[in-house]
């Protein structure tokens, strides 16, 4: 196991909490633009709703959200690859499975998941890569070429970036939580580089 996911996973529940909802966030507006070729405006106001109650959540120990009903709806938006002949129901999976995983987190039932989150993202962003651009076909090649993608080292740089924010805070502080989001929120551009 890498050094990072180690750290991860050493991280108190409510950080890896925190670091699973950043992720998500970053994947949001691949969701946010599948629904809006699809016409689902719906879908993607319900999505946001669902993180941004984790982050209340996160921010506001008092507050008393059903996480057992919003885990139900959230289970209802991953759309069904099945049912679309795009690409981009893909990227919309991933960004609904890391925000059930954050939700997952929030209610204290799959602790060890917060890596799944790390990799499912980064994942999502090797599908696009070998989707849209001339990858090597030997495997070392392939790696490199991958590793070294500016999607990539972008993607590394943000969750060191958001690991190294959550392991400084000792406990949830709302002001720091919130720049948390907004860096995470990237001014709506995704971790694909897309932006609705």
């Amino acid at each position: 196991m890498s050094a990072f996911f180690q750290q991860l996973k050493d991280l108190a529940p409510w950080q890896q909490t925190a670091f699973a909802t950043a992720l998500a966030e970053r994947m949001y507006p691949n969701y946010a633009l599948f629904c809006q070729v699809t016409e689902q405006p719906e879908q993607a106001a319900q999505l946001k709703k669902s993180l941004m109650l984790i982050w209340e959540q996160l921010a506001n120990k008092a507050s008393t959200i059903n996480f057992e009903v919003q885990l139900e709806r959230l289970a209802d938006l991953i759309p069904n690859d099945a049912d679309y002949e795009m690409y981009g129901v893909y990227p919309a999976i991933d960004a609904a499975m890391a925000a059930h995983t954050a939700m997952e987190l929030a209610m204290g039932t799959q602790a060890e998941e917060v890596t799944r989150v790390s990799r499912l993202m980064r994942q999502t962003i090797i599908s696009f890569i070998e989707a849209t651009e001339e990858v090597p076909e030997d495997e070392k090649a392939r790696r490199k070429a991958l590793n070294d993608h500016e999607l990539m080292q972008f993607d590394r740089e943000f969750q060191d970036e958001v690991l190294e924010q959550i392991s400084a805070m000792k406990h949830p502080q709302k002001d720091k939580l919130k720049a948390l989001r907004l860096m995470a929120q990237n001014d709506g551009v995704s971790c694909l580089g897309l932006a609705v």
